[in-house]
């Protein structure tokens, strides 16, 4: 099971980097000079790329028979379904599961809501505490 993020969120990243690089050529064609700003611009437009490919291919949060995962680009965090021992909502809103080291940190605002209502019936089966308000 995996949670979607929104697909504004994923397609934003793609319509920003677009904008940056757009913003480079315009430079091309209208002949001025390039300077670093410009340079600037285009690990701008890279990383808002990079951003989207990611989310794009590895979603928000990946829940497989074993363990869940939460991957970013730089890092992974990964509890063992096993050592999950908590799974609560804390008071900004994020739903949070606690392993025995880790902690994940689900936004419900970045998730799509099907795959929000998914991830709670899934929770509901594990059989650990629960605080969900």
């Amino acid at each position: 099971m995996q949670l979607l993020f929104k697909k504004r969120r994923v397609y934003l990243n793609l319509i920003i980097g677009i904008t940056w690089v757009l913003l480079v050529l315009s430079k091309f064609i209208i002949k001025e000079s390039i300077n670093w700003f410009d340079f600037a611009m285009l690990v701008l437009a890279l990383y808002y790329f990079t951003q989207y490919y990611f989310n794009y291919k590895f979603q928000y949060l990946t829940i497989t028979d074993k363990e869940i995962v939460k991957q970013r680009i730089i890092y992974k965090k990964t509890i063992p379904i096993k050592k999950v021992r908590r799974f609560y909502r804390n008071k900004t809103g994020d739903y949070v599961i606690e392993g025995s080291k880790k902690k994940i940190k689900i936004n419900p605002l970045e998730v799509q809501p099907e795959s929000l209502i998914k991830f709670k019936h899934f929770t509901s089966r594990l059989k650990v505490a629960k605080d969900i308000f």
